[in-house]
């Protein structure tokens, strides 16, 4: 049995943004504690998907021996986006149905390989919802000001040796799969899944198969 820890990030969800400026060593340094203060120190796996698989990394890398398992959803591998490697959507396959919020559902079909009525609704319960009760303002300093580790080039320097399933979307336009699939060799103990339909919201385009993959890892 696992017990499952959801954080909110300053800023973001109901964490209110920090009064004094972050950058992401100053946030990895919090999940740190946060992560001694409610799981001390003991062993634990650790799952983040697009930013939060960038975070991930960073704690493997700082606390590489009590990690046990590792997730990583789509994961940022480089915080400059101009420098990543990105496809472009191949085949978009879209369901008719009625919305209520044009603007919203925009922002959801923008990386939406699979465009559904049940993947539209998953956006709203567990994507949009967080982000509009998170502190917009900060988020966009932080992203330009913040968001890459000052040791970003030295995140793949040792290997991974915890059991670890990486999961890329082949048609992510966001953060890409190639960055990803280039440290492949320094995870020793993984797999990596390269799902064909699905984009940066894998686990919306292709719902179930993430459901299952995630599941047999941790079973």
């Amino acid at each position: 049995m696992y017990k499952r820890i959801y954080i909110d990030l300053p800023g973001m969800g109901k964490s209110p943004a920090p009064s004094n400026p972050v950058n992401a060593n100053g946030l990895l340094n919090n999940l740190l504690k946060f992560i001694d203060a409610v799981i001390g120190k003991e062993t634990f796996s650790v799952l983040g998907y697009s930013y939060g698989g960038y975070l991930a990394l960073g704690i493997v890398k700082l606390i590489s021996e009590r990690i046990k398992k590792l997730v990583l959803l789509a994961p940022v591998i480089k915080t400059a986006s101009e420098q990543r490697k990105l496809p472009k959507i191949i085949e978009r396959k879209v369901e008719i149905f009625e919305v209520e919020e044009e603007s919203l559902f925009k922002q959801y079909k923008a990386s939406a390989v699979n465009v559904t009525k049940n993947g539209y609704e998953h956006y709203i319960r567990e994507i949009s919802s967080g982000l509009s009760v998170g502190d917009r303002v900060f988020q966009k300093t932080f992203q330009k000001t913040g968001y890459a580790f000052d040791f970003e080039k030295s995140l793949f320097v040792n290997p991974i040796v915890c059991d670890s399933l990486i999961l890329l979307g082949k048609q992510d336009v966001v953060v890409g799969y190639e960055d990803t699939l280039e440290h492949q060799h320094q995870f020793l103990n993984s797999e990596f899944i390269l799902i064909e339909n699905a984009g940066h919201n894998l686990q919306l385009d292709e719902r179930q198969k993430v459901i299952a993959e995630i599941q047999h890892f941790f079973s």
